[in-house]
């Protein structure tokens, strides 16, 4: 009995040394130097490869350490390494994502400004050989990776350009504002500022007869003139302001002309007055005050007018006195004539509402609209019904 209970003593103690044995080669990365000394192995033997000239052979070495020992001192290094070598060898395409696994999987290293430089670069010439839509993914990958890199401005400002290139000139406006946003203190804020204004000035002049991007533009120049007037690109602001006042007129008034050569003078009118109003004392706004003046004689004030704000005529104006004497009357105590919904309302007064049908049979429309098909009709000696009242027998 004893030597039973002293076997399965010692088989116990050893299953707990070999557990614990298994446990410490589980944590053997974190806790002991043989793990970082074997990846320091592998990063060795990839140099060697590279002085030997074999690329091939390197990259494969470097990629084996950086699955098997991702948390090795050596992997960052590594996984730059690999997109150096991809880069050399003209894989673009594969470099920037090598550049990418380490911003992902090494937002901490000391090789993450030189993987998002390198990024920046390969996206910088996609965009110098025009392919902007390539470029747009490479930018905001790297925005969504590293937003506050040392190069982030940058690279927000090139994301606007590369949108701005393929003619997405809300998302470039977009772009644009994040630097304003995000960066304000950027030394790219005034270009973004501005670029926004050209942008907007750049849809302006692609619209017929719409002048809200235009307005857009010009709240923007003066924008940027007040927060940047000492800025190089503020006199090409001042001369773009210059170039809209003309362009604004020119709009407003071809806008008035179109709805006074179509009879709807109230229209023409509204943007007659706008132009007098934003361009006071032009020449423009001379015409269009004259024009205005001719107007009012030809069709009088009250056709000018919205349909609620016309004067009342003299057959309204009956109508109204005559409902309001019934109302009155119909309120004494001794009156006996007709109800008052018998009297029609006048124009300006709503339509009385539908008054309730009296049976599920009767499917008459109530209240107007267009009378239903004979066969839809009840039969005319259809007497009302009324519901029932609850017994309390």
């Amino acid at each position: 009995m004893y030597r039973t209970r002293l076997f399965a003593g010692l088989t116990a103690a050893l299953f707990a040394a070999g557990a614990a044995s298994g446990s410490l080669r589980a944590q053997e990365p974190a806790t002991t130097g043989a793990y970082n000394d074997e990846a320091a192995g592998y990063f060795q033997q990839a140099q060697e490869w590279e002085e030997a000239g074999n690329t091939k052979q390197a990259i494969a070495t470097y990629r084996t350490l950086v699955r098997d020992y991702p948390i090795a001192p050596s992997a960052p290094a590594a996984q730059l390494r690999l997109g150096e070598l991809y880069d050399s060898l003209g894989n673009s395409k594969r470099a920037f994502d090598s550049y990418q696994k380490l911003l992902e999987n090494f937002p901490q290293a000391r090789e993450f400004d030189r993987a998002v430089e390198a990024q920046v670069a390969i996206a910088d010439a996609q965009m110098d050989n025009r392919r902007y839509e390539q470029a747009t993914e490479m930018y905001t990958s790297i925005l969504a990776a590293a937003p506050f890199a040392k190069f982030a401005p940058s690279v927000q400002f090139k994301l606007g350009q590369a949108l701005e290139n393929q003619k997405e000139y809300e998302k470039a406006v977009s772009a644009y504002q994040v630097v304003l946003d995000r960066y304000p203190n950027s030394s790219l804020a005034a270009d973004a500022l501005y670029q926004i204004g050209y942008v907007q000035l750049t849809e302006a002049e692609g619209r017929s007869q719409d002048l809200s991007a235009a307005i857009d533009a010009k709240n923007t120049f003066e924008e940027f003139l007040i927060e940047f007037p000492q800025n190089e690109k503020a006199a090409q602001a001042r001369e773009n302001l210059d170039t809209m006042t003309g362009r604004e007129a020119f709009d407003l008034l071809s806008i008035a002309k179109f709805y006074d050569r179509k009879t709807d003078y109230r229209a023409a009118v509204i943007y007659y007055s706008d132009l007098v109003r934003r361009q006071p004392g032009s020449p423009d706004a001379e015409l269009a005050g004259a024009r205005i003046e001719e107007i009012r004689a030809t069709v009088g004030e009250d056709e000018l007018r919205a349909g609620s704000e016309r004067a009342e005529t003299g057959v309204r104006a009956a109508m109204r006195r005559r409902l309001q004497n019934q109302v009155q009357t119909s309120s004494l105590s001794n009156y006996a004539g007709p109800p008052v919904s018998t009297v029609k309302p006048p124009e300006e007064l709503p339509a009385p509402r539908p008054q309730l049908r009296t049976s599920s049979n009767d499917m008459r429309p109530q209240g107007g609209g267009n009378p239903a098909p004979a066969d839809l009709l009840p039969a005319p000696d259809l007497p009302p019904v009324e519901p029932e009242l609850p017994s309390f027998e």
